[in-house]
């Protein structure tokens, strides 16, 4: 497994026993519904941002071009 977060395999595999134990089966199936919810809403605000961000750049890159023709 690949860190995730600083995080080992190993690792990850006794915090999910240890969540698993603490919050019994129901509730951590329902934790782990609200962590994907979040995880799925934080990749697609950070993608938007991203695309937005490239857009502006692009529009940037743009304008640089222009201000070079014209000033050539």
């Amino acid at each position: 497994m690949d860190s995730i977060f600083g995080i080992g395999g190993n690792e990850l595999i006794v915090i999910v026993l240890l969540a698993a134990i603490v919050l019994g089966p129901e509730r951590l199936a329902r934790s782990a519904r609200e962590i994907g919810k979040f995880v799925r809403n934080a990749k697609a605000y950070f993608s938007s941002l991203s695309s937005e961000l490239k857009a502006e750049l692009d529009v940037l890159d743009e304008l640089e071009k222009v201000k070079k023709d014209l000033t050539k």
